[in-house]
């Protein structure tokens, strides 16, 4: 490949949509990497573009080499900032102030350097806009799409990546853009001003050009290999440019705030870029993708995000490596293509599958080497049943399997396999909310449900059975740190949760059926001289809400949950009994919500560590505590925060019956 760059270099780089483009991994064979922005004054294109030459890699640094680069730095920063060295010196507080800014710098340089990947996924970053935000997972499978990291198995890859994305973020190259809540993930964007640091260092780069296009050939369109567009009005960008880039390993198209686009791309677009790795049209208004996707043999990654696509087309059969396709917040999108299972190398199928799609593709357990899949919709017909999960072992993070009803036996439940499903951490189970009716044979079902005894939360959500199953309370789940029970509303009577050793958040809601929770809710057997078991040893949030016939809660002994900080009882409209609750010494915070038959606190009192009561829509218990004239006083004089009706009591206040009358 001739690495030549054009002559024209004259034209000073203005308009810039975003950050400074770079070459990636690749770089170190001599190619580049451009971007393309619309410039609005100029009313053209302005291609940015870089090369490289060689990378060097250098082994650890000694002590002495990064004594001397200190020093140096020390100089440098010391005469830039108009003192001289031994003034710095004298000026104790601009010394130190010289010395941790150089300390900074240098340790960042000897991180870089010792550091294998860290440079061509600085440069892989350049290319994003300043203000375009990434999940770490997206960027993650993108380096790993590029080729920037080659470690045979998948998880090795993905958990060294994300290493450097940590190291990343911690040096500032990488930095927090917010919290999706939806998704449950960090938001992140380019740290532009380490980044565009970091790229002006690289000695090895040649320095930034423009070109200004208008329906003229690029010369050098054989060269780019990374291309990104920003626009202001798509209808500005020449697409023919970007057919015509047969090298192209990633194309990535961005939009200003407040642009428009044509939701169409043109058809012809993809048919001569055979290489291309990575397509991120995420937060354009592309409505569909042209057929001539099918030429996308190479590709890997396919981002769609929050774009109003409808439906992708059967073509995209043809792309057999394709190993990320994210279509989270494609809210027009309803059904996927049938073609799906085709996909065999797919390995994160991203998008929020209750919210979007009315059925799971037919044979999606062919995809067998899936890792990321956060819902499966259980159908009534071959192939969308809950056996296609069998062979999908590969599955990681979060799990949702939905509409359980549709699962007819527990020999049927048992395909799914779930216990074969080891790098799964969060599961949830859910039947619809529309049955009316106890279901014993739901018993049978969920029975055969177990997780893989490594999870850490478990939701089971309108589970209409009448027994919650066995498993669910075995201590060999000795990593299951969150468990929610929702609305399983023909259960009466609760499990042995405190034998679970790591619990520390429980909720229990609407299981209307239970009217006493018992020393069976801490453990299994009784206790006995020779054997005592602390019930929940680690549980720190205990949350029982709208338990409709719930009259007694008792069998809590001296010695149960020694950590627990927050307890909740709310909407308990027949609790009458509390258990004891004195020797509590880690509990914090306590709330009493609407159990307007609660006529007394616990006998022995409240725990001296306790910081809040909340106590509202209590009337029998609010006459019990609200003055020092109250036969329950003594339990909560002493509490830093004690709140009845939202209103704080205080024992310095004059009138405080009106006040909270």
């Amino acid at each position: 490949m001739d690495d030549k760059l054009p002559e024209d270099r004259s034209t000073p780089f203005s308009g810039s949509i975003h950050s400074h483009p770079e070459l990636s991994s690749q770089a170190t064979r001599g190619n580049t990497c451009a971007s393309f922005q619309y410039d609005e004054n100029q009313k053209s294109l302005c291609l940015a573009s870089r090369q490289s030459t060689i990378t060097e890699e250098v082994n650890a640094d000694s002590l002495e080499r990064y004594s001397f680069e200190l020093e140096e730095k020390i100089r440098d920063k010391d005469v830039s900032a108009g003192h001289s060295y031994v003034g710095a010196k004298e000026d104790e507080g601009k010394a130190k102030e010289i010395r941790r800014e150089a300390k900074l710098e240098v340790s960042t340089d000897v991180v870089l350097r010792n550091e294998k990947y860290l440079k061509d996924f600085i440069l892989f970053c350049s290319i994003f806009p300043s203000d375009y935000e990434f999940t770490k997972d997206m960027l993650v499978w993108q380096w790993i799409a590029e080729g920037l990291i080659n470690l045979g198995e998948d998880e090795i890859m993905e958990g060294e990546s994300i290493r450097c994305f940590d190291t990343l973020l911690k040096l500032g190259y990488i930095m927090p853009a917010g919290y999706n809540h939806r998704i449950d993930q960090m938001k992140y964007r380019v740290g532009e001003e380490k980044v565009n640091a970091f790229i002006q260092k690289q000695q090895y780069l040649e320095p930034k050009f423009q070109k200004y296009l208008d329906t003229e050939e690029i010369t050098d369109s054989l060269k780019v290999d990374r291309l990104s567009l920003a626009f202001k009005e798509i209808d500005c960008i020449n697409f023919w440019t970007s057919k015509h880039c047969g090298q192209l390993k990633m194309l990535s198209i961005h939009r200003c705030y407040g642009s428009k686009m044509k939701n169409l791309l043109p058809s012809d677009l993809f048919l001569k870029l055979q290489a291309l790795k990575i397509l991120n049209l995420s937060h354009t208004d592309i409505m569909a993708l042209p057929s001539s996707v099918e030429n996308l043999k190479a590709l890997q990654c396919l981002d769609m995000y929050a774009t109003p696509i409808m439906g992708l087309p059967e073509s995209m059969r043809c792309l057999s490596n394709l190993r990320t396709l994210n279509l989270d917040g494609c809210l027009s999108l309803r059904t996927l293509p049938k073609c799906t299972s085709m996909l065999i190398n797919l390995r994160h199928l991203v998008l929020d599958v209750v919210g979007q799609l009315q059925s799971m593709p037919a044979g999606i357990g062919k995809l067998s080497k899936l890792r990321t899949l956060r819902a499966f919709l259980v159908g009534e017909d071959e192939g969308s049943r809950i056996g296609e999960l069998k062979d999908m072992n590969k599955l990681k993070g979060s799990l949702l399997i939905s509409n359980l009803e549709n699962v007819s036996t527990k020999e049927e439940a048992a395909e799914a396999y779930l216990c074969n499903k080891q790098d799964l951490k969060k599961i949830e189970l859910q039947w619809s909310d529309l049955q009316d009716n106890k279901n014993p044979d739901e018993e049978e079902i969920l029975e055969s449900l177990q997780p893989p005894l490594g999870i850490e939360e478990l939701k089971i959500f309108f589970y209409s059975g009448g027994v919650l199953p066995s498993w669910i309370s075995n201590p060999s789940f000795t990593e299951v740190v969150s468990i929610t029970l929702y609305k399983c509303r023909y259960c009466d009577t609760l499990p042995p949760l405190g034998e679970l050793p790591a619990l520390k958040f429980l909720s229990i809601l609407e299981m209307n059926e239970v009217v006493e929770i018992n020393s069976l809710f801490c453990r299994r057997n009784q206790i006995t001289n020779q054997h005592r078991h602390v019930a929940f040893p680690k549980l720190e949030k205990l949350s029982f809400d709208s338990m409709a016939k719930l009259e007694k809660w008792t069998g809590v002994v001296n010695g149960d949950f020694p950590y627990l900080r927050h307890l909740i009882i709310a909407h308990c409209g027949e609790l009458v009994v509390l258990p004891f609750l004195s020797h509590l010494n880690s509990l914090l915070h306590v709330e009493i919500i609407n159990c307007p038959q609660l006529s007394c606190l616990p006998e022995g009192g409240l725990p001296p560590t306790l910081e809040l009561l909340m106590i509202k829509d209590c009337p029998k218990l609010k006459e019990r505590c609200c003055n020092d004239q109250c036969d329950d006083w003594p339990k909560v004089a002493r509490i830093p925060a004690f709140y009845i009706n939202n209103q704080k009591v205080s024992v310095d206040s004059a009138e405080i019956s009106e006040m909270i009358a």
